[in-house]
């Protein structure tokens, strides 16, 4: 088995401190392994965008690569744009229409 990321007795203190709602002991279990698979996939990708560079050091750079890899962020312009250029034609006039309605009523 991998090792954890961190152990679970953390995970309940963060959610107390975020939150003044109750923690079920299942809600402490189930964020764990999330925490756990996403931790080990941002790790996996930082190795591949390190690799891909020829380094063998895995850099701040390759992190943000892998985070915007794993969880879609779209607050990367640059990532945006490489999937708005995997639409395909209907794809994108839909989304030339949503983003037109959008301008008109904001």
């Amino acid at each position: 088995m991998p090792e954890s990321i961190t152990k679970p007795s953390t995970i309940e203190n963060f959610m107390k401190a975020n939150t003044s709602l109750r923690i079920g002991a299942d809600s402490i279990k189930e964020f764990h392994t999330n925490l756990d698979i996403i931790a080990a996939t941002i790790t996996n990708e930082s190795e591949k965008a390190a690799k891909a560079a020829g380094r063998n050091t895995i850099q701040p750079g390759d992190v943000k690569i892998a985070i915007t890899a794993v969880t879609g962020s779209t607050s990367d312009l640059k990532h945006l744009f490489k999937q708005l250029e995997k639409l395909n034609a209907k794809s994108t006039a839909d989304l030339s229409v949503m983003i037109q309605n959008w301008i008109d009523t904001n």
